[in-house]
């Protein structure tokens, strides 16, 4: 495996690790759900609101399957370009939300405008992160792993 498919491979346990950790959280009770809101989140909202408190399941179970397709695609990353290709498109739409939707994101969470585009910049700079690391990894054939 050569420099940068490895790198490509830990930047994808990376996501994976997040996604699976993350859709834990949201379906099991583990004291963590709160935690994952207001932390990696900032948001405010009402856990004790049951219809909140249900739709993250699906959500949990939708990074819970995130998580598996990173996990594939870090084992394989060049036989499986277009897992890669999908987070790279998802994580632009995210970061996209967070400037489209700002205003609505403010008043329903809390989240402070200036904290929605820390977000989206980290979200854009994953999804740049991949692509470059992808066309690097490709463009690196089978070149051997070397210590320098």
């Amino acid at each position: 495996m050569n420099a940068n498919v490895a790198r490509l491979s830990w930047f994808l346990w990376i996501v994976c690790a997040f996604h699976i950790l993350v859709g834990l959280s949201l379906n099991v009770d583990l004291g963590l759900r709160e935690w994952v809101g207001s932390s990696l989140y900032n948001a405010r909202v009402d856990w004790s609101d049951g219809q909140f408190a249900y739709i993250m399941k699906p959500l949990g179970a939708f990074m819970i399957a995130l998580g598996v397709m990173a996990a594939m695609a870090a084992r394989n990353p060049l036989g499986n370009r277009s897992i890669i290709i999908g987070f790279a498109i998802l994580f632009t739409m995210r970061g996209l939300q967070r400037l489209l939707y700002m205003n609505e994101i403010e008043s329903v969470f809390a989240i402070p405008a200036s904290r929605s585009m820390v977000q989206m910049v980290v979200m854009l700079a994953l999804a740049l992160g991949l692509v470059l690391l992808l066309r690097a990894a490709s463009a690196g054939g089978s070149r051997p792993l070397t210590a320098t």
